[in-house]
């Protein structure tokens, strides 16, 4: 009789005894160049898997507990969940809570807020109180950097309609991605995923001050661990 092929636990190795669970490639690729250009301290960066854990947020359960599988859990002390708070801060916090609370562990009650473990767990919104996601950061950033193309984007979504009929998180998507395709010349198709990668123009400049309050969060996390043993 044939039988069908479960999927593997993730075989990667946790690298880091802190952990910093986000929702995309995209993501993850931020908070890693982050890490780097801040010479912040090292942080094992994943994501919900394509192939076994729901996408995004929605995979947060399925990744918690599969990093209780994976080789270097035990020297874990620490585990912080970024997400973003898109138009429903309380929503999506609620949210974030139930699903590190189904994958068995103990869940903060208010972002910011480091609980004891083990591992230690934390929960960080982006902004920081305020509605929005990573992307609006991003844009922040890019508008002070490069302010001509920023204003070109405005006039792309203005002209195109979206920015009238479409929802704030993929506007701000659309003119990420429409001003990534006019600076960056090296591959004008490059997504969040693959910034900073291959020599490509700094499209988002990671030394901007809106990025500050999260590389000062991750700068300061195992005081927070210490302090919540």
């Amino acid at each position: 009789m044939a039988t069908t092929a479960l999927p593997i636990p993730d075989s990667d190795a946790i690298t880091s005894t802190r952990v910093l669970l986000c929702e995309g490639s995209g993501d993850k690729n931020f908070y890693q160049e982050l890490i780097k250009v801040r010479k912040l301290p090292d942080f094992y960066v994943t994501h919900p898997r394509e192939t076994i854990d729901p996408g995004g947020r929605q995979g947060f359960s399925s990744r918690l507990r599969g990093l209780k599988t994976q080789h270097g859990f035990d020297a874990v002390t620490g585990i912080i969940v970024a997400s973003d708070n898109d138009r429903d801060q309380k929503g999506s916090l609620t949210e974030v809570k139930k699903l590190i609370h189904d994958a068995g562990f103990r869940t903060p009650n208010h972002p910011l807020v480091t609980i004891a473990g083990p591992p230690a767990m934390c929960i960080m919104m982006i902004p920081f109180a305020e509605d929005g996601q990573l992307e609006t950061l991003c844009l922040r950033a890019i508008r002070e950097a490069w302010p001509i193309q920023y204003k070109c984007a405005e006039q792309y979504a203005t002209c195109t309609g979206i920015s009238g009929n479409w929802k704030p998180a993929k506007i701000e998507r659309a003119m990420l991605r429409s001003l990534t395709s006019h600076i960056c010349k090296e591959d004008p198709n490059t997504s969040l995923a693959y910034h900073w990668h291959d020599k490509r123009e700094i499209v988002i400049p990671l030394d901007h001050a809106c990025f500050t309050p999260i590389a000062d969060f991750l700068a300061g996390f195992d005081v927070a661990i210490t302090a919540a043993s």
